[in-house]
C-alpha cells in the first residue's frame, strides 16, 4: 500500500476545504487523507471514522491519482423522486405567490396537479430539498415607491452630513401623524421560496386620539402634540414648529422629513 505524503501547502489546501464544506461525507474523505498522512494505521483510520478499509483505500486512491477536486465530488445524485425537473419549477413557481399556507395545501396541490402522493412529512422534505421555507411575509405601506424611497435615502445622508458639519445651529427631525394601526392580523406565515421576501399590503386607519410628533436622529429627542378632539391638519402642524422654536430658539435651519400627507 502505497503512502500519503503531503507537503506543507497541499495540507493547508486539505484542511482549508475541510473547514468549508458543509457535507458529511467530504469532511470523512478529507479527514481519511489527513489522518492517513500523519503516519495512522489504516486500521485506525477506518476505525475512527466508521467506514470498510475497501472504502478508505478507495478514496485515498482518488487522492493519490486524481487529485483534491476529484476526491471531493460526490456522484451519487440520489433518488430522483416523484416530481420531475420541470413539476418542480411549476411547484417553486406557484410556491412564489404565497398562496400556500402550510403544507397541506402543497400536498392537495401537488395530487390534483401532478396526480402524485405525499406523506405530511414527505412533503416537508420534498420542499426543503428544492429550497422553500415556511416563514413569516413582509407588510409593507402600499403607496410605497421603491425608487423615490432610494432617491430620499441618498438625499438623507448628504442633508445627514450637512447638519453634522453645521453644528447646533441645523437640526433634522422626523416628523409624522400617529394613530392606532389597522391591519397587523394581515401579516401571515406562509410557504416561500429560500430567501424570498412576499410582500402584503397593509391599510391604516384612524382612532380617536391623534398624535404629531417629532423625532431628531442625532440625539434622538422626540416631542409631540397629543390631541384627544381634533384632527392632524395645518393649524396643529404649525403648532408644532412653533413648540421646536420654543424648545430649540437658537436653530437657524430645521430640516423636517415628511410624508405626503396633506
Amino acid at each position: 500500500m502505497k503512502p500519503i505524503v503531503l507537503t506543507a501547502e497541499q495540507r493547508r489546501q486539505i484542511e482549508r476545504r475541510r473547514k468549508e464544506t458543509l457535507d458529511r461525507r467530504v469532511y470523512q474523505r478529507l479527514t481519511a487523507v489527513l489522518t492517513v498522512a500523519e503516519g495512522k494505521s489504516r486500521g485506525e483510520v477506518a476505525h475512527l471514522l466508521g467506514i470498510g478499509l475497501t472504502q478508505l483505500g478507495e478514496w485515498l486512491r482518488v487522492y493519490r491519482n486524481h487529485g483534491l477536486a476529484a476526491l471531493c465530488s460526490l456522484h451519487y445524485q440520489g433518488d430522483p423522486g416523484k416530481l420531475s425537473g420541470r413539476q418542480v419549477d411549476q411547484l417553486k413557481e406557484k410556491v412564489s405567490t404565497g398562496c400556500f399556507r402550510n403544507s397541506a395545501q402543497i400536498r392537495q396541490w401537488l395530487q390534483d396537479t401532478f396526480g402524485v402522493s405525499y406523506t405530511p412529512s414527505g412533503v416537508k422534505d420534498l420542499l426543503r430539498r428544492v429550497g422553500v421555507s415556511y416563514h413569516k411575509v413582509t407588510g409593507f405601506l402600499w403607496k410605497a415607491d421603491p425608487v423615490k424611497q432610494v432617491e430620499f435615502v441618498r438625499k438623507h445622508e448628504r442633508q445627514k452630513a450637512q447638519a453634522r458639519r453645521a453644528g447646533a445651529t441645523t437640526r433634522r427631525y422626523y416628523v409624522d401623524a400617529c394613530h392606532p394601526l389597522w391591519g397587523l392580523d394581515l401579516v401571515f406565515s406562509c410557504w416561500l421560496l429560500v430567501g424570498q421576501r412576499f410582500l402584503v399590503g397593509m391599510g391604516s386607519g384612524r382612532k380617536r386620539l391623534n398624535i404629531l410628533g417629532a423625532y431628531c436622529p442625532d440625539d434622538q429627542e422626540y416631542l409631540d402634540l397629543r390631541l384627544t378632539r381634533d384632527n392632524i391638519n395645518g393649524e396643529q402642524f404649525v403648532n408644532l414648529l412653533r413648540l421646536l422654536r420654543e424648545r430649540h430658539p437658537e436653530v437657524k435651519k430645521f430640516i423636517l422629513y415628511l410624508d405626503n400627507a396633506a
